[in-house]
């Protein structure tokens, strides 16, 4: 009976062992077991290539757009509009009539003038057929001359005084604005009409003492008016100041603006890029592809769509090329977004291309 006990036992401790030992190697067979791995999925880029090319500097000018000549029109003298010639916005030429005014008064003189000179001159010609008979004195003669002379000058300032109640256009243009009507009083204290010439349209602004050697006659700008378009407008350099404005440090400048659609006009509000810096035949590359990291300058070089962080010396950046003095090749495939995230030696999926 104790043997069969004793059997048991022995039997029940086999099978405690065994089960120890299955699971005792089954624990050791995970441990060793290689760990099943995440897949990698490889960071979006995009990427530029270095290539040689320019690449320019500018610095902003800002000034109003003018037109290439104004006029303010004041009577030389005052008296009543007896008619209106033109209204806001025509077209009018150098001379155009604009309006007139009572000359009545004037008109007096004029014919007062014009009768002395007639009989002046009547006169002088009488003496001058005596005098070369000698039947008249050369004291009477130049006398007749000197009365003349005298009454000339006389019908003279009463013609140009009766022309300054017709009053005309002093240049080409368009009418701005027109101050007086008829039967109104048109004085010297205003402008009765102005005018301008918007056949050339231009900016008139200045540069500092830092760019006035870097601009010259002729030079192209780029000319931005928001109000009308993103994309800029051509202008050229017309004239540059060889003396600073009194007191300042600011040589003004003209720029012509071109603009054969005609949308822009004088008053808009111009800003003027003007190149303060070029470089022609240099390595560029798009200057999001630079980041600075421990102080230097790092591009990702892609080769096979694996990166390579490497130290590059950049010189001129514009904000959007960047010169690279060392470091990179023309034909060099650079990383320009998504650098941040590139780990070296790891592939990369390449957007946008």
């Amino acid at each position: 009976m104790e043997t069969q006990k004793k059997s048991k036992k022995k039997w029940i401790l086999i099978v405690v062992l065994l089960v120890v030992a299955v699971l005792g190697g089954y624990r050791i067979m995970e441990a060793i077991k290689p760990q099943a791995t995440a897949e990698t999925v490889p960071i979006n880029v995009t990427v530029g290539t270095a290539y040689i090319g320019s690449i320019y500097a500018t610095s902003p000018l800002t000034g109003r757009i003018d037109p290439i000549a104004s006029a303010s029109v004041v009577p030389m003298a005052a008296g009543e509009v007896t008619a209106v010639y033109v209204s806001l916005g025509d077209q009018v030429q150098k001379g155009d009539v604009l309006f007139k005014m009572d000359n009545t008064q004037m008109a007096t003189s004029y014919q007062q003038a014009k009768i002395a000179y007639t009989s002046a001159s009547l006169d002088f010609e009488r003496i001058s057929v005596l005098y070369k008979e000698g039947a008249v004195s050369l004291q009477q003669y130049q006398g007749a001359k000197a009365q003349l002379d005298v009454s000339a000058q006389s019908l003279a300032s009463a013609s140009d005084a009766m022309n300054n109640y017709t009053v005309t256009s002093p240049i080409d243009g368009f009418i701005t604005s027109v101050n007086v009507s008829t039967g109104s009083l048109a004085s010297q204290a205003m402008p009765s009409v102005t005018i301008a010439d918007t056949s050339q349209l231009e900016i008139n602004t200045g540069v500092s003492e830092y760019l006035i050697s870097r601009v010259k006659p002729g030079d192209n700008v780029d000319i931005f008016i928001k109000t009308l378009s993103e994309a800029p407008f051509t202008g050229i350099v017309k004239a540059i100041s060889p003396a600073p404005v009194a007191g300042t440090l600011t040589y003004p400048v003209t720029i012509s603006v071109e603009d054969p659609s005609g949308t822009v006009k004088a008053g808009m509000f111009a800003e003027v890029q003007v190149v303060s810096e070029r470089k022609d035949d240099v390595l560029c590359i798009p200057s999001g592809a630079v980041f600075i990291k421990s102080g230097e300058s790092r591009v990702v070089v892609l080769k096979d769509r694996i990166p390579s962080i490497i130290t590059v010396k950049t010189g001129l950046d514009n904000g959007t090329l960047v010169e690279i003095l060392s470091g990179l090749s023309v034909g060099d495939v650079v990383v320009t977004t998504g650098q941040q995230y590139v780990t070296d030696g790891e592939v990369v999926n390449i957007v946008g291309e």
